[in-house]
């Protein structure tokens, strides 16, 4: 019991303050998505990577096959869809098979989705793994989000791991009223009355949950407070105001065209 609150306290004092955590994300959101440049998401998916590996609170493997899963069949789609059925008519072809060929323009379309969706999970991933209801509504509370709504959104976090367990228990329950819950043809012409069932119950809970904070004082209290010891300093004080301002800085600039980075097309034809 020593041992792993001793571990807590080390993680603690190696992360940063959650509210820095969630400024970083969306910004970094912000960045994926308002500057045209496959830069962007490359360095950003390259430091999260970074970050899964350095972390203590995140499993670089859980992280990595989370990823995975997501984007690898992304990649595959967008890969058929745009790069080998392009349909531009001004195109500049690398290589063709009768109805297929492999454009550049198609190549670019398709890179750039792909890495955008793949920043976009990667970061949420090491968000989601990272983070517990306790730090997010921490964070929520020091960004000064009304106390209802830092409460609803870590209840959603802190949801997944109640939605798997409602689930094993359904699926449980009915194997043992008979069902063979191994064949999945049975599982599908049960998912509906699961998935109302699950959804159901969830909703139940948070909304007894929320009632009894309310009952505790909920929202009445104009003074802010930490469920857990966060580790702060000047440093985090300064990321959380220049951040921001660099991503309105760059977003501006790249809106401009003044900021010096190369498109996708330019990337791979090389221009």
């Amino acid at each position: 019991m020593t041992s792993t609150v001793l571990d807590r306290e080390q993680q603690a004092t190696h992360r940063w303050h959650p509210a820095t955590e969630i400024i970083i994300l969306v910004c970094s959101l912000l960045l994926v998505f308002g500057i045209p440049s496959p830069v962007v998401p490359i360095a950003i998916i390259s430091a999260t990577l970074i970050a899964a590996v350095i972390s203590p609170a995140v499993r670089l493997r859980t992280w990595a096959i989370g990823v995975g899963v997501l984007c690898l069949p992304t990649l595959i789609v967008l890969s058929v869809v745009q790069g080998l059925f392009y349909p531009g008519a001004e195109v500049t072809v690398l290589w063709q098979y009768g109805p297929a060929q492999l454009t550049v323009e198609g190549l670019a379309i398709a890179a750039q989705i792909w890495l955008r969706v793949s920043a976009l999970v990667s970061l949420c991933a090491f968000f989601g793994l990272g983070v517990d209801s306790a730090r997010l509504y921490d964070g929520l509370q020091a960004l000064r989000l009304p106390s209802s709504v830092a409460y609803i959104c870590a209840s959603a976090i802190g949801l997944i791991p109640l939605m798997r367990t409602r689930t094993q228990q359904m699926i449980e329950a009915r194997a043992s009223r008979g069902w063979d819950m191994s064949s999945w043809v049975i599982r599908t012409r049960l998912l509906p009355s699961i998935v109302t069932g699950l959804f159901t119950s969830i909703l139940i809970e948070v909304e007894q949950r929320h009632e009894v904070l309310e009952q505790r004082g909920l929202g009445e209290s104009t003074q802010v407070t930490s469920l857990q010891d966060h580790h702060d300093g000047p440093s985090q004080w300064l990321l959380r105001r220049g951040v921001p301002l660099l991503t309105c800085v760059l977003v501006v600039c790249s809106v401009a065209d003044v900021l010096p980075l190369p498109t996708a097309d330019q990337m791979i034809w090389g221009g």
